[in-house]
Order: structure tokens, then sequence, then C-alpha cells
């Protein structure tokens, strides 16, 4: 949308911080299927995947983590683990970006 706007795809920057039971979405498929049964599939690994591939900052609070059980190790190559969702909140405001709750 901004693109076909006219801004250019250079400035602009995206990041998402992820945090309670929405960590699930952030599994790689190994970690995906041996937490759930071993034909589940996680629907969200394509789009998160694409996010990642078009320069997403994605993090998952790592409090939402620990209560969830899931390790760096569990997350698709590329999601960052903060320590907490209000720390990388921080830290993205810090940087310049702004807070977009959904």
């Amino acid at each position: 949308m901004h693109v076909r706007a006219g801004v250019p795809l250079e400035n602009i920057e995206l990041a998402m911080v992820i945090h309670g039971k929405a960590g699930i979405d952030l599994l790689n498929a190994e970690s995906f299927q041996q937490r759930f049964e071993q034909t589940k599939v996680n629907a969200s690994a394509d789009l998160m995947k694409q996010l990642l591939a078009n320069k997403v900052q994605v993090f998952i609070c790592g409090q939402s983590a620990a209560y969830l059980k899931i390790n760096k190790s569990d997350l698709i190559d590329g999601v960052s683990m903060s320590l907490s969702a209000m720390t990388a909140n921080a830290l993205l405001q810090q940087q310049g970006f702004t807070l977009n709750s959904f």
C-alpha cells in the first residue's frame, strides 16, 4: 500500500512483537509437530517466513516463550527472542519505531 502510494520500499521498516499464545505461530515445523500431532502443520509459518524475507523484524516475548516452554531453537529461523514484549517495544521505540497494537 505504501509503496503503491510512492513511499520507497527502502524507507519502510516494520517490526512485530508477538506475545501470549500467539507465540505458537512462531514455531518451526519440527517443534510445531513435536508439540502437536505429527500431521498438523503450522499454518502461520509461510506468512512468517515471507515477512522475514521482506525484512520485517519479528520478536517473541521471552516471558511468553518461557510460559509456553518455547526455546530459541524452537523458533522459525530469523525470529528473535526478547527479554519481554515490553522490553522489545521500548527498544524499538528508541530506534524510531512507533507502537501500534492490533
